[in-house]
């Protein structure tokens, strides 16, 4: 892994309108890196995830994106849910993820049908790449979000809380997936999340967010007995 900083946030303040949520926010992440965004609903996890991506600006301090050039995100977001009445299919999902490098509603070039096939088959999905959208599993729409997400040639992948609403099973699956694809494009990942049991055991760094505080760790161990009170770690990882 690169020792190269993708993302560097100093002496960061985040919050709307003015009104701070979390103070003197530092860490930074490398490039290649798996991080945890950690903490429990309404702690501020999205709002830090949305400074990061610029979506909202720091109300103070300075994030810093490596050293040539800002970085392409991919989003995988929580709600699984598309406007119904444009019957998309998953291939067609996928593909509005070429949206910023091609035009929309324009042919598709087979090079850009070739990638998006390739993500596709990434997440396991391409036998189904004509059935509707609206008609797969939960853990199938998740899967072709990713997809989605990963159509856009990203540089970081931001996944947020990708279990969410799916079954036990359907969770295991997806986590795996997450796993196989960090390992296999060397992308670096974003998981933002509530839920204890889904963070892998060989993350790079966990950033925990409870009380207004932000605590970094390279391991979860880390952490473990700051929040041993809260939730029981024993058995509850994926490996």
């Amino acid at each position: 892994m690169t020792t190269d900083n993708c993302i560097t946030l100093k002496d960061v303040t985040i919050g709307y309108n003015g009104h701070p949520l979390l103070k003197d926010v530092n860490f930074s992440l490398k490039v290649g890196e798996f991080t945890v965004l950690f903490g429990p609903n309404g702690c501020g996890k999205t709002t830090l995830f949305k400074t990061i991506l610029r979506i909202i600006p720091p109300i103070q301090g300075t994030i810093v994106y490596g050293e040539n050039h800002y970085p392409r995100f991919g989003y995988v977001p929580q709600r699984q849910i598309l406007d119904e009445i444009y019957p998309f299919t998953a291939e067609e999902v996928v593909l509005m993820g070429t949206f910023g490098q091609v035009k929309p509603f324009c042919p598709t070039s087979s090079k850009n049908r070739a990638w998006i096939e390739q993500c596709l088959k990434d997440v396991g999905m391409l036998e189904l790449k004509k059935q509707l959208f609206s008609e797969l599993s939960g853990g199938q729409r998740q899967r072709i979000l990713i997809a989605r997400a990963l159509a856009t040639r990203p540089d970081i992948l931001v996944l947020d809380e990708p279990i969410t609403g799916v079954d036990i099973l359907a969770q295991k699956m997806i986590m795996e997936l997450i796993t196989l694809l960090h390992r296999k494009h060397q992308l670096t990942f974003i998981m933002v999340t509530h839920e204890i049991h889904s963070i892998p055991k060989w993350i790079d760094k966990i950033i925990w967010i409870n009380d207004n505080k932000v605590l970094i760790g390279d391991s979860i161990e880390l952490l473990s007995p700051l929040i041993k009170d809260e939730i029981s770690f024993q058995g509850t990882l994926w490996h």
